[in-house]
């Protein structure tokens, strides 16, 4: 999941937590002094995870002259670290190499957009819960135990409550393409919507609802 809207992203890796923490502090405290300061502006944001220090920007040129910055700092301190940059792929929903070009062709497109989706069903296998889910919204119980029991008897993990239904899908297309089949299916009054995985999910049962399967949306 990406951490904020910026497009570019620099990762400099530490093995020492304490050169994170001894990163950003100087970050901080100089804020990209003089002409760095000229330069850079209000333009690159910090954050740090453990060892781990990251740096923000929405442009290519900003993030490559923080990265001469760092480096050159990182230089004078014999400060050993690992330094990336990396840019946001908005359709593969990832951070990818900066020297790989964001997507333009279909097909180009496509293969992002399936990588995406091979993705989050692999995060669902590994995690145990949907990433996806389809709630089906009935005005009475009847409907809204029969097609729980019918979803069951295909494979498809369910939460039953009083007039909806929450089915689990490995990842977006196949929640897009059971809650397709549903509207042709279900009676006139029921509402079947798409959403992330975790909402109501997590409210009503706190221990991983779903075993994940394949072909949901079959």
């Amino acid at each position: 999941m990406r951490p904020m809207a910026d497009d570019w992203r620099l990762t400099v890796d530490f093995d020492d937590e304490g050169d994170g923490t001894q990163l950003v502090e100087w970050l901080s405290a100089l804020r990209f002094e003089a002409d760095e300061r000229d330069r850079l502006g209000g333009r690159v944001v910090v954050s740090r995870d453990g060892p781990r220090v990251f740096l923000y920007a929405d442009a290519e040129a900003d993030a490559r002259d923080a990265e001469g910055i760092v480096r050159s700092h990182l230089s004078s301190e014999r400060l050993p670290a690992r330094v990336e940059l990396h840019r946001w792929h908005p359709v593969e929903q990832d951070w990818k190499d900066a020297a790989l070009p964001l997507p333009e062709t279909d097909e180009e497109l496509q293969a992002e957009h399936e990588r995406q989706q091979a993705r989050e069903a692999a995060e669902s296998r590994e995690h145990g819960h949907a990433e996806w889910e389809v709630r089906v919204s009935f005005p009475d119980r009847d409907a809204t135990a029969a097609l729980a029991d019918r979803l069951e008897s295909e494979g498809v993990p369910v939460i039953r409550r009083s007039t909806f239904v929450l089915a689990g899908a490995a990842n977006r297309d196949e929640a897009e393409a059971l809650a397709e089949r549903l509207r042709g299916e279900v009676p006139e009054g029921a509402r079947v919507e798409v959403e992330p995985g975790g909402g109501m999910v997590w409210e009503v049962t706190p221990q991983n609802p779903f075993a994940v399967f394949g072909g949901l949306g079959g």
